[in-house]
């Protein structure tokens, strides 16, 4: 089992490190699984590239929709699914989904918060994150981790005497879907107040971009290096627009949007330096 350890907001993940090691990542948002716009063909075949990878699974938020309750005033009875048309609404998305994710939740290191989880505590006095998460850990060998709207990850490394770390800070994202910049113009906003992010991870509004940013940094020791922040923004799997000529996203001038996620890569580079890629892997 991976060792982590989590104090308040701050996730430690400890990898040990050899020759010819390398490590993936999913990195996903925006599932929006029980809805009828998430395509999951495409969310199974990339989990199950995540198994074939051995993978370990970031989710920062939005992993549910649950827009149906009565408390939304966007609920619509046509956008049911049919397995969640039932008084229990929220407990039948829970359980569902607690089946569908049960093949993958060994390999599932956090599950973050969106605005759609954050507004159902909120109005429905339910935490489905929690609760799909406590269901998951009832599978021998599962330990997923609950994460905030925002938080970090720390991955340690250890390699006969040379330690080192890589902070990865997600957030799940605010603001609306950018239509113009996409959202990245909050990546040089996230560069002032995040000085110690290796990654940023973000979400929400349904757009993807990888953008690497060098800084001068200058060491403990006086020494003057440079580094990269990566800053990664994952479009999930809803795809509201669908043909364009009726629904939500297209009233209000939505656009159409990829849906996909960015894997990540750790290896162990020359002058045992850990080296990352990104990959976009959306349609």
């Amino acid at each position: 089992m991976l060792k982590t350890t989590q104090h308040n907001n701050v996730i430690s993940v400890y990898l040990d490190i050899f020759t010819g090691w390398e490590q993936w990542f999913l990195l996903s948002s925006d599932r929006h699984h029980d809805s009828l716009d998430c395509n999951r063909t495409l969310e199974k075949e990339h989990l199950d590239k995540a198994i074939e990878r051995k993978a370990l699974i970031i989710d920062v938020g939005d992993l549910v929709d649950a827009m149906q309750g009565r408390f939304d005033p966007r609920r619509a009875y046509s956008d049911l699914r049919p397995e969640y048309k039932r008084e229990d609404y929220y407990d039948a998305i829970v359980n569902d989904m607690a089946e569908f994710y049960k093949p993958y939740a060994k390999n599932w290191l956090l599950m973050g918060r969106g605005n759609h989880e954050v507004a159902i505590t909120k109005n429905a006095n339910t935490d489905m994150t929690a609760r799909l998460v406590g269901a998951l850990n009832t599978t021998e060998g599962c330990h997923v981790l609950e994460g905030g709207y925002g938080g970090w990850i720390r991955f340690m490394f250890d390699k006969t005497n040379h330690k080192s770390h890589i902070n990865l800070k997600y957030f799940h994202g605010a603001g609306g879907e950018a239509p113009v910049t996409k959202g990245v113009i909050q990546t040089n906003r996230q560069a002032v107040y995040l000085p110690d992010a290796d990654v940023v991870l973000n979400g929400h509004n349904h757009n993807e971009y990888i953008l690497s940013i060098k800084r001068e940094r200058v060491s403990n020791k006086g020494q003057l290096y440079f580094d990269l922040c990566h800053y990664v923004r994952t479009p999930g799997y809803s795809n509201g627009y669908k043909d364009g000529s009726l629904g939500w996203e297209v009233e209000r001038g939505g656009v159409p949007k990829p849906q996909g996620c960015v894997w990540m890569k750790m290896y162990l580079g020359s002058n045992d330096r850990i080296k990352m890629d990104f990959i976009a892997d959306i349609e």
